[in-house]
C-alpha cells in the first residue's frame, strides 16, 4: 500500500514521463511521515530548484493529489544545499519557498506550486548534500550527488554552414563527461514568422529529439557519437511546423546541436520507473535520499549553434510551409 502512494507521488512531483498506478490506498493504514524530494543540480545555473512534497494516506489518491495541502509543507521546512571537499564543509546555500504559475494540469494541484528555491555559484569539484529539516516533526532528510563536469561537442566542427544534403547523414560527436551516465542529444530548428504589414518577427523553435545514448561508466573517458539522417530532418519540420495558416511569412533561423548529460543517479531512475516490457511488474523502488524517497542528482547541457548552408534553406522552402529565403543567413 505504501509503495503504491509513493510511486503514484514520485511520478506526477518529477514531471517525467510516466504512468499512473492504483488509486486506493488503505486509510486504516498506520500514518507516517514520508518525504518526496525531486531536484537536478546544473552548475551552469545560479537559480537552483527543488520539489519536495510529503506522501499521503486515506480516500482516493487521485482526488486528494488535487488538494494543495495535502501533499504541500506550506513552506514549513529548513532546507539548505551544503558543498564540501575533502570531507568539510566549505559553501551553503540556503533555500526558501516560490511559487510557480501556469503550472500544465495533471493528478496534482494547479495552476500554482509551491518549490523551494536557492541561488549561488555551484563548484564541478564539490560533493553537494541536500538537507531538509522539518522543524515540527524534528525529521531530517539528506540527499547527495556529485555534479556533471564540463564537456564538449566535436562535431559538427567549429565553423561552417549546417548543408543536411538529403540522402546524407549529419554527424553528432562529444566527449564523455565525468560522473555523466546518460545523454539526450536535441537537435532545435529556429525559425521567424512575420505577419503581413509587421516588422516585427515572432521567433519560434521546435525541437527533435534524438536517441539517448549510454557512457559504460562516469569516468569521462571515450565519446558519443550518432548519425542524423538528413532526411529525417526535414520530415520532421514538415511534420511539426503546422502548415501557415495567417497572412504573412516564415523565415529560416539557426540550428541548435543540444546535448544534455544525466548523472549516474537520474540514469538510474529512468531506467527503474520507464516503461517494462516484462512479465515481471513489481519492480524495486529507488531512490537516493536518505530517510524519504525521491531522486537528487545532476545534469548539464551543451550546445552548438550553426546557420543554414542554402542548400538546406531551399530545401525547407520546398515543404510547402510559408518559408521564404532569408537575407541574413
Amino acid at each position: 500500500m505504501i509503495r503504491n502512494t509513493l510511486l503514484l507521488t514520485l511520478l506526477f512531483i518529477s514531471t517525467l514521463f510516466f504512468t499512473a498506478c492504483e488509486t486506493d490506498v488503505d486509510i486504516n493504514a498506520e500514518w507516517k511521515e514520508i518525504t518526496i524530494v525531486y531536484g537536478l543540480l546544473n552548475q551552469s545555473e545560479q537559480d537552483h530548484y527543488f520539489r519536495i512534497n510529503k506522501a499521503f494516506l486515506g480516500g482516493n489518491a487521485l482526488e486528494v493529489a488535487k488538494i494543495a495541502d495535502s501533499s504541500s509543507y506550506n513552506g514549513g521546512l529548513m532546507v539548505v544545499l551544503q558543498g564540501s571537499q575533502n570531507g568539510e564543509i566549505v559553501q551553503t546555500i540556503t533555500f526558501d519557498t516560490i511559487t510557480i504559475a501556469e503550472k500544465d494540469s495533471g493528478m496534482f494541484y494547479n495552476p500554482y506550486m509551491l518549490v523551494y528555491k536557492g541561488t549561488g555559484t555551484l563548484n564541478q569539484e564539490h560533493l553537494y548534500t541536500l538537507k531538509v529539516t522539518n522543524p515540527a516533526s524534528g525529521k531530517e532528510i539528506f540527499a547527495s550527488t556529485r555534479l556533471i563536469e564540463e564537456f564538449t561537442i566535436s562535431k559538427p566542427p567549429e565553423g561552417g554552414k549546417a548543408t543536411f544534403l538529403r540522402d546524407f547523414t549529419t554527424e553528432l560527436t562529444w566527449r564523455n563527461a565525468i560522473n555523466a551516465k546518460r545523454y539526450e542529444p536535441v537537435l532545435r530548428f529556429h525559425y521567424f514568422e512575420v505577419a503581413t504589414g509587421a516588422t516585427d518577427t515572432i521567433p519560434k523553435y521546435i525541437d527533435w529529439a534524438l536517441p539517448s545514448q549510454f557512457a559504460d561508466d562516469i569516468s569521462g573517458e571515450g565519446s558519443q557519437e550518432i548519425e542524423i539522417s538528413n532526411n529525417g530532418f526535414y520530415d520532421f519540420i514538415q511534420n511539426n511546423v503546422k502548415p501557415a495558416t495567417f497572412a504573412g511569412r516564415r523565415l529560416c533561423g539557426t540550428i541548435d546541436f543540444i546535448v544534455t548529460a544525466g548523472g549516474e543517479e537520474y540514469d538510474t531512475y529512468l531506467r527503474v520507473n520507464g516503461p517494462s516490457y516484462s512479465l515481471v511488474q513489481d519492480r524495486p523502488e529507488y531512490t537516493n535520499v536518505e530517510n524519504g524517497f525521491g531522486l537528487m542528482s545532476s545534469r548539464y547541457t551543451v550546445s552548438k549553434n550553426r546557420r543554414l548552408h542554402p542548400f538546406a534553406e531551399d530545401e525547407i522552402l520546398l515543404l510547402g510551409l510559408g518559408f521564404i529565403p532569408n537575407p541574413n543567413l
